[in-house]
């Protein structure tokens, strides 16, 4: 096993940390801070020629999405720890979740983001402030209505928890916490007091 990940703090990598941490896993590290200057030079282009993060490598084989990470980890070097089998009765859930943390979350928190902490005032649009917002809350509702009052989205911790919480923590930091209800923010209390995620959000080095 040569593994190695390009880690920037904060960002989707964050996902591939905690799954290292939560399976057990060994890998070369690298953390970087985020310069959009630099990871659009031609030395990070030959590493993730979208210019983004993250991207990790096992030997030649390049990875730059951090859902398929963590479940190329999970199948590959976890004997399949923290996932569901199709003959497991919460399969189809798992699958949801497990995707939901991106494509159902992502774009709309992305713009949210964008319209309240990365662009400057005078480029942010108003009105897609509105529509991201009511998206996001949207997807947070569905969130909270899933969730019992103890637990995770399954019966188990799994890759599905690791795929949700990423989404939710970016909402925490940009202080749009305010749309979480009480059980999904009770449900990323308990998710983030794990020693595997604490583990993961220290490494810095």
């Amino acid at each position: 096993m040569t593994l190695k990940l390009y880690h920037f703090p904060n960002t989707r990598s964050l996902r591939v940390l905690w799954a290292l941490e939560e399976l057990g896993l060994e890998a070369e590290i690298e953390t970087r801070q985020m310069d959009r200057a630099k990871m659009k030079a031609p030395e990070y282009l030959a590493l993730n020629p979208l210019g983004k993060t993250p991207v990790m490598f096992d030997g030649d084989e390049r990875i730059v999405e951090s859902t398929a990470m963590i479940e190329y980890l999970a199948n590959k070097y976890a004997d399949g720890r923290l996932m569901r089998r199709p003959d497991d009765s919460d399969y189809g859930r798992y699958l949801q979740w497990l995707h939901f943390g991106e494509a159902g979350m992502g774009g709309y928190i992305n713009m949210l983001i964008a319209q309240t902490a990365i662009l400057p005032e005078e480029h942010r649009i108003p009105a897609m402030k509105v529509w991201a917002e009511k998206e996001t809350k949207n997807c947070l509702d569905f969130i909270e209505a899933s969730l019992g009052d103890d637990g995770y989205l399954l019966d188990e911790f799994s890759l599905a928890d690791i795929s949700v919480i990423y989404p939710l923590f970016l909402v925490k930091i940009t202080k749009n916490g305010a749309l979480m209800g009480d059980k999904t923010n009770a449900y990323f209390k308990r998710a983030t007091a794990r020693e595997a995620w604490k583990k993961a959000c220290a490494r810095v080095d």
